[in-house]
């Protein structure tokens, strides 16, 4: 039996009581409890990679929760409530589930045309200049039913979930305007009250500039500002995002919107540094942005200000991988001890990429993340991303119940055998959600 050469740390096991109760007991498995090493934080540097691995381990839930991990068969001193759903996983990898913290799900239309126009040569921001790129998926989706576009919406989730996701971010951004934008929202907040999964809205209001404001940008700057009290009123998002690039927005047109934001009690996040350094990743770490995200083109000051603010930075490999521009180079994120989580990017024009797993595995092989640190990116890192850190991305007492059951037995497969189907069975808030067919 194959195993991982990532050193086992102490886990955080919680010494079973006479009086816990389990309605779910995964056990015999080689549980990856991505537990914390000394204190509730993202894992940097040196410990960038450790996964807090136990042998014939255990985890047992209630109500969602997780209320013991263990090793042998101290399960058994467990009280199984009547119900109970009990599995021996006979080795395999059971581990936290995938937390995709960077998603554009809300969407009608496809962009074929797009990406073959770029594959012939065409950059991204010369197809959008032109009207295309972003600007015929907003056409499309505005054009959309609501329930057609909740249905689309559902159908990704639905896939995302069979991957192993069990949280996932999920942006506005194809409205531009700011009465579109809301209405997105208020779909994506329809979607998280009913999904089983958790789902983070995020208020990406400055994506591209809507063609009836190229002669009035600080119009419409003004509206998405103004748009922000609609979104804390209602509790549509939890936090806001802008694409702070050359040719779309600089940043100090957009930070009054993010001051604005901040005083409302939502969170920052940006699309930065892309395609060009701008700038972009000092400047979203000196406002306490919670993550920075694409990165690429981040500079060595950018790294040092992330590092120092602890900014997540999301990598998005599938990105660089259908645009065609050089993928950021991780080691220098983990030299510089930057938290690095990774995410999709899932959307129709840059990044059609779907499931956590391909992720992992273009993560390892085109960003130059071990294994190791590609599921670390893809759990407890990309939670903390989210805002989550305490709450999902770990298999330890309290948490939710979000677990991955694998059909290996060896979690590098996750980035060794791209396009396996891995996933054997996946619970959100300790209920199964999905379950491969044959498992």
């Amino acid at each position: 039996m194959r195993r991982g050469v990532a050193r086992a740390q102490p886990v955080l096991e919680h010494r079973v009581r006479a009086s816990d109760e389990a309605d779910l007991l995964i056990h015999g498995a080689r549980l990856l409890t991505l537990a914390p090493l000394r204190r509730e934080a993202p894992r940097t540097g040196p410990v960038a990679s450790e996964l807090g691995v136990v042998e014939d381990g255990w985890v047992a839930a209630r109500d969602g929760v997780i209320v013991a991990t263990g090793r042998g068969t101290t399960w058994q001193r467990l009280e199984l409530s009547a119900g109970t759903v009990e599995r021996s996983v006979q080795g395999r990898v059971a581990m936290p589930g995938f937390v995709d913290a960077h998603t554009h799900l809300c969407y009608a239309g496809e962009r074929w045309d797009e990406f073959t126009t770029r594959k012939s040569g065409a950059d991204y921001l010369s197809v959008l200049e032109r009207g295309g790129g972003i600007h015929s998926t907003v056409r499309a989706t505005r054009e959309a039913a609501d329930e057609t576009l909740l249905a689309l919406v559902r159908r990704r989730l639905a896939g995302a979930m069979a991957q192993g996701t069990t949280t996932i971010e999920v942006k506005s951004g194809y409205g531009l305007e700011p009465d579109e934008e809301l209405r997105q929202l208020r779909l994506i907040a329809r979607l998280r009250d009913e999904a089983a999964i958790d789902i983070a809205p995020t208020y990406l209001a400055a994506h591209a500039l809507p063609g009836r404001y190229v002669e009035d940008r600080k119009g419409f700057l003004r509206e998405i500002e103004q748009a922000l009290q609609v979104v804390a009123a209602e509790r549509l998002a939890e936090a806001v995002d802008a694409f702070v690039e050359k040719g779309v927005f600089e940043a100090d047109e957009v930070r009054p919107f993010f001051t604005a934001a901040r005083k409302l009690g939502l969170a920052l996040t940006a699309h930065v540094d892309q395609l060009n350094d701008v700038g972009g990743a000092a400047w979203a770490a000196r406002l306490g942005a919670r993550s920075a995200d694409h990165v690429a083109n981040a500079s060595a000051d950018g790294l040092r200000a992330l590092a120092k603010a602890g900014t997540v930075a999301v990598l998005l490999p599938g990105s660089a991988f259908f645009v065609g521009y050089t993928p950021p180079e991780a080691r220098r994120f983990i030299t510089a001890r930057v938290p690095v989580a990774i995410a999709t990017d899932h959307n129709p024009g840059t990044s059609p990429l779907e499931g956590m797993p391909s992720a992992i595995a273009m993560a390892a092989v085109l960003c130059g993340l071990t294994p190791q640190e590609a599921i670390v990116a893809a759990t407890v890192n990309a939670a903390h991303a989210l805002g989550r850190g305490d709450r999902t991305g770990a298999l330890v007492e309290g948490r939710r119940a979000d677990i991955v059951v694998l059909d290996t037995d060896d979690e590098r497969d996750l980035a060794y055998r791209l396009g396996a189907p891995l996933v054997r069975e996946v619970y959100a808030s300790g209920r199964r959600v999905a379950e491969r067919p044959d498992a």
